[in-house]
């Protein structure tokens, strides 16, 4: 019976201690030469032979960044004394056997912010948001993903996170599983998926939180030079949200949700700043200027990166659903995740009256010359989509937030003529997550089928011709829907400056010529020269801070037959030194061309005008 009775224990034993999750250790007060160690107790294993990695990619990145190249003193620890084999299958993946004897894994973590001396990290630098960065004592970044690896084939296992910490600091991130303490905190996640989904920033706290509706907004702020709050982001914040939300029908599809700031006070190694969306948060690496100058950039970033929270949290393919961290595929509809959010993160300031229906213009308009100077317009877009990945296909990626917008803002368009202003993207992107949703992928092939049999025969056509046809869009056709006209070029005669491009000398507090390549016949029977620096027009002194009444002043005067004097500054010799000339020439009107030009119809018909209010509420 005794002997019953101790088996009995043993057996309960195993199965109370029995531990089928990660474990991870991180400390955080201990950082050397920029790295920061890792420890891992695995789950139950019972193979004999496992691999172990850490992701080529991640959702949202569209590049392979390979994030073992960060890992170094990768060690295998085995049970009782065991050996452990442990060998490298590549730069992400380490081969060990036997698995079933692991005590623990051990590596240390590079950051990657500023790392270069590590093999093919100087010519493939990683975007700061989907990157990490330790600043001991002053600020931990944490993409999960750059420090966390996974068993093959173990993916959908809880991961737990013990973090020592200096006293103090808080981590702001959106997940909410977190058991805080003065020196250490456990962070628990469902699986690998929601933890890469998931930075983390931990620093000394500048944290607001705002309540949109029935979700919690977390924003959390790490400013070096405090010149920017988090109080402030959340106010310049707050206003969008609302906007967002009326446009998502009056409720955000998260209970919690965290925006992470960090202003960086250097140039970034990358080159570049923005931010990178997840589910639940969203990370940003943004330049730390005066605040108000940052606002509207903030408000910009901010509502795309949001909007993240439809797609492709809500709506996704099988790629991005079952995404494969090794050997990453890429789904035909960049158009939807990444192009329907930059339309939708301008439509909503528009409807929600941040910005007015000129600036949506305007800036679609841009957007549209930026796809003609640097894109092919004639690729099809899902094919670009399927092959982002690869060298050639890849420089056309960024046109996901120039055509891929446009392509948006036309589906809109289309869709609020066809339904007499009763539908809409908004509507669309609602039906489309109520059909799938967080755990339900739709077949790449399957998804225009579907969205006809939302809509109308004509916006399959459309999807099919322009998204993954070779056709441009039809911009002209689309404009005129809500009564404007569109010309791909006009031709006028025009009084001109001479058409030099200018730039302004803080020193001298002078416009000054940087191009003369574009410069018209009046420039050049004017005799610009780069470097010349403006001070008077017909004798009237160019003062920056009413430039614009001085250049309408002569726009409105001037007559053919007219003798224009421009005083000039001509550098010479020495640095700061200069020769005062005064130019002139016969006022002339010069021939002119603009290409894609608009405005408003002089008269809308009823139904130009129903579209119109429907798209805008004007």
């Amino acid at each position: 019976m005794k002997n019953f009775f101790l088996a009995l224990l043993f057996l309960l034993s195993n199965i109370i201690f029995a531990d089928d999750n990660y474990r991870y250790f991180i400390n955080l007060n201990k950082v050397i030469n920029d790295k920061v160690s890792v420890q891992l107790i695995p789950p139950t294993l019972t193979q004999n032979e496992i691999e172990f990695s850490f992701p080529s990619m991640v959702p949202g990145t569209y590049e392979v960044y390979d994030f073992g190249r960060f890992i170094s003193n990768f060690k295998v620890s085995g049970k009782n004394g065991a050996i452990i084999k442990v060998s490298k299958v590549d730069v992400n993946t380490y081969k060990i056997s036997p698995a079933n004897e692991i005590e623990k894994i051990t590596y240390d973590v590079d950051d990657t912010w500023d790392k270069t001396d590590l093999p093919n990290t100087k010519d493939k630098v990683v975007f700061e948001p989907g990157g990490t960065n330790f600043e001991d004592g002053k600020n931990f970044s944490i993409n999960t993903h750059s420090m966390f690896g996974f068993i093959k084939g173990q993916l959908n296992k809880n991961f737990i996170l013990e973090f020592e910490k200096p006293k103090g600091y808080y981590p702001a991130t959106g997940l909410s599983d977190i058991k805080f303490g003065d020196t250490k905190d456990i962070i628990s996640v469902f699986d690998y998926h929601d933890l890469v989904d998931s930075p983390i920033m931990y620093s000394l706290p500048d944290t607001s939180t705002v309540l949109v509706g029935n979700t919690k907004v977390l924003v959390g702020c790490y400013s070096p030079n405090k010149k920017i709050t988090s109080r402030f982001i959340a106010s310049t914040l707050k206003e969008l949200l609302n906007a967002q939300r009326e446009y998502l029908g009056g409720e955000l599809p998260v209970s919690k949700y965290a925006f992470l700031f960090y202003f960086i006070d250097r140039a970034t190694l990358s080159g570049a700043s923005g931010a990178l969306e997840h589910s639940y948060s969203s990370f940003y690496v943004l330049p730390e200027y005066d605040s108000l100058s940052l606002q509207q950039e903030i408000r910009d970033v901010a509502a795309h990166e949001f909007f993240h929270i439809v797609t492709p949290l809500n709506i996704h393919a099988k790629e991005i659903g079952d995404f494969d961290f090794s050997n990453p595929k890429m789904s035909e509809h960049l158009w939807l995740y990444e192009g329907m959010t930059e339309y939708a993160a301008h439509h909503a300031q528009t409807k929600g009256g941040i910005t007015d229906i000129d600036k949506l213009i305007s800036t679609m308009m841009q957007k549209y010359e930026n796809s003609l100077a640097s894109f092919n317009d004639t690729m099809s877009f899902t094919y670009m989509s399927k092959h982002v990945l690869e060298e050639k296909i890849h420089t056309q990626y960024s046109n996901v937030y120039e055509k891929g917008a446009l392509i948006g803002m036309c589906l809109d368009v289309l869709l609020r003529h066809y339904s007499d202003g009763d539908y809409g993207t908004q509507n669309l992107m609602k039906d489309l997550a109520t059909k799938y949703g967080k755990n339900k992928s739709f077949n790449d092939e399957d998804l225009f089928a579907d969205i006809e049999k939302f809509t109308y025969p004509e916006i399959g056509e459309f999807l099919r011709k322009h998204v993954s046809g070779k056709t441009p869009l039809p911009m002209e056709e689309v404009l005129d829907k809500i009564g404007i006209d569109f010309a791909k070029e006009t031709i006028t005669y025009e009084f001109s400056l001479g058409n030099s491009d200018l730039n302004y000398n803080e020193n001298t507090n002078r416009l000054y010529v940087i191009g003369i390549e574009e410069m018209d016949d009046f420039g050049k029977k004017m005799g610009f020269k780069n470097g010349d620096e403006l001070n008077k027009i017909n004798g009237k002194q160019i003062k920056i801070e009413s430039i614009k009444e001085i250049i309408n002043d002569y726009y409105d005067t001037v007559k053919e037959g007219d003798k224009v004097t421009v005083e000039i500054y001509r550098p010479k010799g020495k640095k700061g030194k200069y020769k005062i000339k005064t130019l002139s020439a016969v006022a002339k009107k010069s021939k002119t061309v603009r290409k894609n030009q608009i405005a408003l119809k002089q008269k809308l018909s009823d139904k130009q005008k129903q579209t119109l209010k429907a798209w805008v509420g004007v």
